[in-house]
């Protein structure tokens, strides 16, 4: 029997984040710079504390708050809770489950709290394509 495919060999490691007091404006740049719909947020200590996304910027622009540049709109104020952090030796199958189950858009992998990876819907689809080769 072969051993399950994990996480951390699927994830996207080392992923780019942003600090959880930084200004809106720099999410939004850095998403568009390096082309990603999501981006883990750490706090002071280093810590995973939410997920920003494409989409909650687009959210909160349609409700009226400024992303310009020189606004002080920070991160913490649109981010939404990590709600899913697993280790990086999870089995692949348990996450794409949770993933479905909850209509998840993208899971955090971490080792206590420390930011190892991201895997994401697009991840899940890449993979699942070459799984078909």
């Amino acid at each position: 029997m072969t051993d399950p495919i994990t996480i951390g060999s699927v994830m996207t490691a080392h992923p780019y984040f942003i600090e959880i007091d930084s200004h809106l404006n720099s999410a939004k740049v850095m998403l568009a710079q390096y082309n990603l719909r999501h981006m883990p947020v750490k706090n002071d200590d280093n810590n995973i504390v939410g997920i920003i996304s494409l989409r909650d910027i687009e959210r909160a622009e349609m409700h009226g708050v400024d992303t310009s540049i020189g606004t002080d709109v920070l991160v913490r104020e649109v981010c939404q809770p990590a709600t899913f952090i697993v280790e990086p030796d999870t089995p692949l199958k348990t996450v794409l489950q949770k993933m479905a189950d909850e209509q998840l858009e993208c899971v955090v992998i971490a080792t206590d709290n420390h930011l190892q990876g991201i895997f994401t819907v697009t991840d899940a689809c890449k993979h699942y394509a070459q799984s078909l080769e």
